[in-house]
C-alpha cells in the first residue's frame, strides 16, 4: 500500500512520530490498523521500551471537520497548482523533476497554518512569526538559497565555470531554468498575493469567538450533504470531543432513526434541545393554580406521538 511505503519513508527521514492524525479514508484507517497491530509485537514493544520510544498513536478527525481537513486539501491543491503551472509543456529528466518537487515542498511548507497566541495581544509591540509546517517539522525556519549559477535570473550570461563547455552548461539547465522561472513567477504573483488577501479579507479573523457548548444528552440535528434541512437526521449526543482550549470540536452522536453511533464535527451539528431546557419532574415550582393558563385546545395525535418519541430519546 502506498501509505505504508510513504509512512516508512517519513519515519526514515524524521523518525517515528508519537501521534498521527488523518481523515477517515478507508486506506488510511486500514493501514494505521496494520501498523498498530505490528508494533504490538513483543520484540517491537521491547525495542521501543529499551530505546525510550513513545508508543505510536493514530487518530482520525471526525467527519465534517472544516479546519484540519480543509488545510490538508488546500496544501494538496497548492502543490498540484505549483507543479502543473511550473512544468507546463516542458519535459524534465527524472533528477530535474525531483529537484522541482523538493522546491515545491519547500515553498508549501512555508505557508502559515496558524498564528501564535501573542498575535491576539494588541498591546504587545513585537509581532511573532506565524506557525508553518516547516516550523512544526524542523522546529525552525530553513534558510535556503539558490547555489546553481545557471538557474539564477540575474547572473551574467557570459559567465561559465572553468573547464566546462558553455553549450553543455546551457543544455543541462535549459529546461529546468524555464520551469524554475515559472515556479518563481507563480509564487510571487499568485501564491503570496492570495496569502495576503486571505489574511485581511475578513475583519477580526483571528480574534477568539465564544460558542454555546453542547453536552451529552443534548438532542441535535446532523447536517448531511445533498439533504434538505427538513430531512436532517436527529440524534442524541453521547460523548463530546474537546481540544486543549476546552472548545467542543466534535461529538459522538446516536442517530434516533438508525440507532447508529457516528462521529461528527461541530460545524455540522445543529443544537436542537438541551437538558437544561427541561424542568425536572421532582422540582417544586411555587406557582398559584390561577396563574397557570389553561390550554383547552385538543392536541393532535402527531403532537402526542412526537412528545412520546422525544421522551424515549431523552431516556435512552
Amino acid at each position: 500500500m502506498e501509505f505504508l511505503r510513504d509512512f516508512q519513508i517519513h519515519c526514515s527521514q524524521f523518525g517515528i512520530p508519537e501521534y498521527c492524525i488523518s481523515d477517515l479514508g478507508s486506506q488510511l484507517v486500514s493501514a494505521s490498523n496494520i501498523i498498530i497491530d505490528y508494533i504490538k509485537d513483543h520484540e517491537t514493544h521491547s525495542y521501543s521500551e529499551r530505546n525510550g520510544i513513545q508508543s505510536l498513536k493514530f487518530d482520525q478527525f471526525v467527519k465534517g471537520h472544516s479546519q484540519l481537513g480543509s488545510m490538508v486539501e488546500v496544501c494538496i491543491k497548492l502543490v498540484k497548482r505549483l507543479i502543473y503551472g511550473a512544468i507546463g509543456r516542458n519535459v524534465l529528466e527524472y533528477h530535474d523533476f525531483e529537484y522541482l518537487i523538493q522546491q515545491v515542498i519547500h515553498l508549501v511548507n512555508r505557508r502559515p497554518i496558524a498564528f501564535k497566541e501573542a498575535l491576539r495581544d494588541q498591546i504587545g509591540e513585537d509581532i511573532p512569526e506565524p506557525i508553518t509546517p516547516e516550523n512544526l517539522i524542523h522546529g525552525y525556519d530553513l534558510i535556503s538559497i539558490n547555489i546553481i549559477p545557471e538557474l539564477h535570473g540575474g547572473r551574467d550570461p557570459d559567465w561559465i565555470p572553468e573547464n566546462y563547455s558553455q553549450s553543455k552548461f546551457k543544455q543541462d539547465y535549459s529546461q529546468l531554468q524555464k520551469v524554475r522561472n515559472n515556479l518563481v513567477k507563480l509564487y510571487q504573483e499568485e501564491f503570496i498575493a492570495n496569502l495576503i488577501h486571505q489574511a485581511v479579507d475578513v475583519p477580526d479573523r483571528y480574534k477568539p469567538v465564544t460558542h454555546n457548548k453542547i453536552s451529552p444528552g443534548d438532542i441535535v440535528l446532523i447536517k448531511e450533504n445533498f439533504t434538505k434541512p427538513n430531512d436532517y437526521p436527529m440524534g442524541v449526543v453521547k460523548e463530546i470531543i474537546t481540544n486543549t482550549l476546552g472548545e467542543v470540536t466534535g461529538a459522538t452522536i446516536l442517530k434516533g432513526k438508525t440507532q447508529e453511533l457516528v462521529k461528527r464535527h461541530s460545524s455540522v451539528i445543529i443544537p436542537l434541545l438541551t437538558r437544561k431546557d427541561e424542568i425536572p419532574n421532582d422540582s417544586k415550582v411555587d406557582v398559584q393554580e390561577s396563574q397557570v393558563p389553561k390550554d383547552t385546545r385538543v392536541k393532535r395525535q402527531a403532537t402526542i406521538d412526537s412528545s412520546e418519541r422525544t421522551k424515549k430519546i431523552l431516556e435512552a
